[in-house]
């Protein structure tokens, strides 16, 4: 298994690859028993979401389930020690995920 920071770094870079925009990585080490870091990022289409999370599991070597893909509004990629969320623009500003982990 690869180090967790070239592990975010790949994802980023997937991400990245495919347009995502306004990326964020949230360290929640300590402060919750189910996972190390939260990744967010905003696709600027439903297409363009679903391109963003089939690029992110080509780079994940551990993928416990995948959330939301249907709707594509929000899909969450559970990665045990990574979570991945890829939101619409309108989806990112409705749940307000940003703000919550900048209060843990």
């Amino acid at each position: 298994m690869l180090d967790i920071e070239i592990r975010i770094k790949n994802i980023v870079d997937a991400i990245e690859s495919k347009k995502g925009e306004d990326i964020k990585v949230y360290s929640v080490i300590n402060k919750t028993p189910f996972y190390d870091y939260s990744i967010i990022c905003t696709g600027s289409s439903k297409r363009n979401v679903d391109a963003i999370v089939d690029a992110v599991k080509d780079t994940m070597d551990s993928i416990n389930s995948i959330e939301g893909q249907a709707d594509s509004d929000w899909v969450l990629i559970d990665g045990k020690a990574i979570l991945v969320n890829v939101f619409t623009k309108d989806a990112r500003d409705y749940y307000e995920l940003d703000k919550f982990y900048g209060e843990i």
